[in-house]
């Protein structure tokens, strides 16, 4: 939204807002000088209802996305903004917005996939075996497929973050798949310029999402005994963490903290010595991990968690898929100071060159632009 309003566009927007995440002071005002209108609808749902929600769209042979944040209350509200309104251009910002967007908006719309709903579940089926969670991806395969296709054929274009998710969106819609990159604000975030003496190692991201859930699981539980450093600590960090996340905790062979919702994860970003993405299921590419080398935060991550942002491993982070070898390059990290600073300078360098927000605006900017012309 910054770039698009520093390029001259009148931007506005409406979110839903879950009340135990509001944004604060700061970010409202920031917000409103941005846009020309801020609409922050509240939106609340117990973990009984969503499992519910879940249930349900499993028994009906429906893609779950169409119903795990739905409000009619704030669908309404949604809609009646829109009809007042003459936008010429509209963001659906996820799968999960559009059921509050108008069907006949699609066809001028901008579909930001975030990532292909298809390849992320697909991952889940074939990773997670005959757990729950993965014979709910296997029912559910065939419904997010059929979701996924019937979303990025009617929009008019749809933005995929990788080469990799725009092959696989490009057969639902040729021709009107745009590469739009996940980036970090450059600017802002700054690298910092020491190595932390501690061997504490973060582990950051949504605590009530499946995928880093059962990475944090795999980190603790095979990755974790393997770790020689005997005074290395692991600081996990990230919203709603599940009851899960706590007895994962509780088993964990490494002095093990869990923060939860945080106002500023910078000092966290401050003392890691390393962020660990030991990604086994999803889709997309990782916005931490972006982070983290625009910090100078070295990172240890799967082939998976890495995907889509060709990255060269060795160089711009460290790269292993086995349990014992992912351990190894943790205890590499905290023992080695030169292989953590040549790793930070090759990290930063790669932002700045194509992750950047101001790049990434650019590429943006394109495909609204050839919505409203009709391009």
């Amino acid at each position: 939204m910054r770039e698009l309003a520093a390029r001259g566009w009148e931007v506005s927007l409406f979110s839903l807002l879950r009340a135990e995440t509001s944004p604060s002071f700061a970010d409202r005002a920031e917000m409103e000088e941005i846009c020309e209108e801020v609409i922050l609808e509240p939106f609340a749902i117990s973990s009984i209802e969503r499992k519910a929600r879940v249930a349900r769209d499993l028994l009906l042979g429906r893609a779950f996305q169409s119903s795990y944040f739905y409000s009619s209350e704030c669908a309404n509200t949604c809609r009646r903004w829109l009809a007042e309104r003459e936008f010429d251009v509209v963001v659906i910002e996820t799968h999960y917005m559009i059921p509050y967007t108008p069907s006949e908006l699609l066809a001028r719309a901008v579909f930001d996939s975030h990532n292909s709903e298809t390849r992320r579940v697909s991952t889940m089926a074939s990773t997670l075996g005959f757990s729950a969670r993965g014979l709910a991806a296997r029912l559910q395969r065939g419904a997010v497929v059929r979701l996924e296709r019937s979303i990025v054929a009617r929009a008019a274009r749809t933005l995929a973050v990788s080469e990799e998710e725009a092959k696989a969106l490009e057969l639902f819609a040729p021709g009107r798949i745009d590469l739009v990159p996940n980036g970090v604000d450059c600017e802002r975030l700054k690298s910092r310029s020491t190595v932390p003496d501690a061997a504490e190692i973060l582990f950051l991201g949504s605590l009530d999402y499946s995928a880093n859930v059962d990475a944090l699981a795999y980190f603790v539980d095979s990755v974790s005994p393997f770790v020689r450093r005997g005074d290395a600590t692991l600081s996990v960090v990230g919203s709603h963490p599940r009851d899960e996340v706590y007895e994962i905790g509780k088993r964990s062979t490494l002095t093990m903290t869990v923060s939860g919702n945080v106002l500023d994860t910078t000092p966290y970003w401050e003392r890691a010595r390393a962020l660990v993405v030991p990604l086994r299921v999803g889709g997309g590419t990782r916005l931490k991990i972006l982070e983290a080398l625009a910090r100078g935060v070295p990172v240890v991550t799967t082939s998976l968690g890495c995907e889509g942002l060709g990255l060269r491993a060795g160089q711009d982070v460290l790269v292993a898929d086995d349990a014992e070898s992912f351990a190894a390059c943790v205890d590499r990290l905290l023992a080695d100071d030169d292989l953590c600073r040549s790793l930070s300078a090759h990290g930063r360098a790669v932002v700045e060159a194509r992750f950047d927000w101001r790049i990434i605006g650019d590429a943006f900017e394109s495909s609204l632009s050839s919505v409203i012309h009709g391009a």
